[in-house]
């Protein structure tokens, strides 16, 4: 079976003291978290680019195991839709540039908006704006995308489909990469990340995620339901239906 690395989308949240993080809170919370989990999902540079220096911290503060995936900024995806995109990329790799050279990032993550259809031309020129060795996962939110052009592309570009467990959008185990990605939104309501994993739920993915382990040498899964700490227990459950440890000695929420 291939590697799994499971996490969350993020660290940083104040509701997670108690209950993720210590009842009197820790100086480092990202030192903490990579104590519990051996990769996450950097959720921040989608609303933010930070100066290349906060990456390179995150490359110091963290095991050398421990890995990071990314997102693409908003402006890529969201205000630009993918087109005239040369100069925020330019900003958004040398973000990720510290977590490339200390050999620590898996993937970046571009989290299409669901307002956006596929148009093949366009999606086209964009994949070709990409660094062949940046590793890229892509995520439809729009159903225009769930066809066998689209997946085509994901294919002859070597970026993998992002698998999504979210409401409107069908699970598709679809592998068009060397490596799989998963994220689990939850299914809240109005708030899809407003929910908590049934244990049901939770052992009902355990299968899935061997078979993509099968499947390819590396699979990455962050739970996104952030809302009281969910996402951590969430991913921890899995972590242990699935004969993963975690990192450090601290292998229990608090």
């Amino acid at each position: 079976m291939g590697e799994v690395l499971l996490g969350t989308s993020g660290w940083d949240y104040a509701e997670w003291v108690g209950r993720v993080y210590p009842p009197h809170g820790v100086s480092d919370r990202l030192r903490y978290y990579a104590g519990l989990f051996p990769i996450v999902e950097v959720n921040s540079t989608f609303y933010r680019l930070p100066p290349p220096s906060v990456a390179a911290s995150w490359v110091r503060r963290t095991p050398t195991r421990f890995k990071f995936a990314a997102k693409f900024p908003q402006t890529i995806t969201h205000d630009l839709r993918l087109v005239g995109t040369d100069e925020e990329l330019r900003r958004f790799l040398a973000v990720v540039k510290p977590l490339q050279d200390a050999g620590r990032f898996v993937a970046a993550l571009l989290q299409l908006p669901p307002s956006l259809p596929f148009e093949p031309g366009t999606v086209r020129a964009f994949y070709e704006t990409l660094p062949k060795e940046l590793p890229v996962a892509v995520e439809f939110r729009e159903r225009s995308w769930l066809v066998p052009e689209s997946y085509a592309l994901l294919r002859e570009f070597g970026l993998a489909n992002v698998i999504v467990d979210a409401p409107h959008l069908p699970i598709a185990l679809e592998v068009t990469a060397p490596f799989a990605y998963i994220r689990w939104h939850g299914h809240g309501a109005p708030l899809w990340y407003d929910y908590t994993y049934s244990a049901d739920e939770i052992a009902a993915w355990a299968p899935r995620v061997r078979a993509l382990a099968d499947e390819v040498p590396q699979v990455y899964g962050f739970f996104n339901n952030h809302f009281r700490g969910d996402a951590a227990v969430n991913g921890r459950s899995l972590s242990e239906l699935l004969g993963l440890h975690a990192p450090a000695a601290r292998s229990r929420l608090d």
